[in-house]
């Protein structure tokens, strides 16, 4: 959720001063005396607030944000509200412990110091998805679920939905899937990029007072004049990148913090050594299922620098060419072509977006789950190998 508010009020801020430095020449003026300059990188966190329940607010959402202006990106890193730490789970810090203890905590985790926060609650989401929307959003599963200690309602089919403010919040607050809390955090990814193309859809002086509103609603330590500043910087193009934060289970389904190290490394990497990461599963539908055929599948596509998280067999299912279904809308078809002729020069894959094709890959996702088979999320994309 948080997320969403950083890259929204960045996107306003785009979309305002990109227009206005060129065209406004008060603005310049305005601009040389208002802008507050931050260091190349900077470290926000941003935490979103549920709703006040006798007396309880719990972090619905705890976001790490790295900044960088020397290399033009941005890495966010969102930490499940329901990671277990010391015997508790992470959401309940922020009141029992406090802020400084919950940002100590979250720069334990990433190796980093944290420098920026602001800390926001719901009514931000429904004022944005009102001012900006309706949104159009995509849901691919029902969505059903009703606590009226909350006034919290949630009744979604299938398909093409316009959602409102109200609407939009439940949206995002739904988490009574198989995927619990990490398939919120995908939900959360879906929304930003939808807000951030519904605001750069509005003329500058709508996004001026959209930003004007925001900003007095939520508790940060971040200046106007900075905000200004990192809009500046990134007017003209600043690319993205998730960080997915290490995760380990136990029998019970539990989630506690996994290999720590690496994660803290993705955050001294440079953009390319992160984004050239992917997530992604093969999935052997040939007619040599066997475990060596397997390893040496894997060896493969190592030798080549990119690990599968898993090799699944796959025999109740017949596909009749080779397929990819792509699970994340943010990565360059082109690239994965060009990988799939290093590491299968002989194959010719059909590559197709799994919303595009829900049916068929809801049945794919049943079949292998009705085999004690499951993806974990974020997964960028599945590749199936016939033959």
């Amino acid at each position: 959720m948080k997320r969403v508010i950083f890259l929204l009020l960045i996107s306003v801020l785009v979309g305002f001063f990109a227009v206005s430095i060129f065209f406004l020449p008060w603005i310049k003026i305005l601009y040389s005396v208002v802008f507050s300059p931050l260091p190349e990188e900077t470290n926000f966190l941003i935490l979103g607030l549920d709703k006040d329940i006798q007396g309880t607010r719990r972090t619905d959402v705890i976001l790490f944000v790295n900044v960088n202006l020397k290399e033009g990106y941005i890495k966010i890193s969102n930490i499940p509200r329901d990671l277990i730490v010391d015997n508790r789970k992470i959401n309940s810090y922020y009141q029992t412990e406090g802020f400084e203890k919950l940002k100590d905590l979250i720069e334990e985790f990433t190796g980093q110091k944290i420098e920026k926060y602001a800390i926001v609650d719901y009514d931000v989401i429904k004022y944005l998805g009102d001012s900006l929307g309706p949104i159009e959003i995509y849901v691919d599963q029902p969505m059903k679920y009703s606590d009226y200690s909350q006034g919290l309602f949630i009744d979604f089919e299938p398909g093409l939905h316009y959602l409102n403010g109200e609407q939009l919040l439940a949206y995002l607050r739904f988490r009574k899937d198989s995927m619990g809390d990490i398939g919120r955090i995908e939900r959360e990814k879906y929304v930003i990029e939808k807000l951030a193309e519904a605001a750069l859809r509005k003329n500058i002086f709508d996004l001026a007072n959209i930003y004007k509103n925001v900003f007095e609603m939520i508790n940060t330590n971040v200046k106007t004049s900075e905000l200004i500043y990192l809009a500046t910087k990134f007017k003209n193009s600043f690319q993205i990148v998730s960080v997915s934060f290490p995760l380990k289970y136990d029998s019970s389904g539990n989630i506690y913090p996994g290999n720590l190290e690496d994660y803290k490394k993705s955050f001294v990497e440079s953009f390319e050594e992160v984004n050239k990461t992917f997530r992604f599963y093969i999935l052997n539908n040939t007619k040599n299922q066997t475990r060596t055929y397997n390893v040496n599948l894997y060896y493969m596509w190592h030798a080549s620098g990119f690990d599968p998280i898993e090799i699944f067999d796959l025999d109740k299912m017949n596909f009749e060419k080779d397929t990819v279904y792509i699970l994340n809308d943010k990565i360059d078809i082109e690239n994965v072509q060009e990988i799939l002729k290093i590491v299968h020069p002989k194959r010719t894959f059909e590559i197709r977006f799994a919303k595009d094709d829900l049916e068929k890959y809801y049945l794919l996702v049943d079949t292998l789950s009705s085999e004690r088979k499951y993806f974990e999320f974020p997964v960028d994309f599945i590749i199936i190998l016939t033959g």
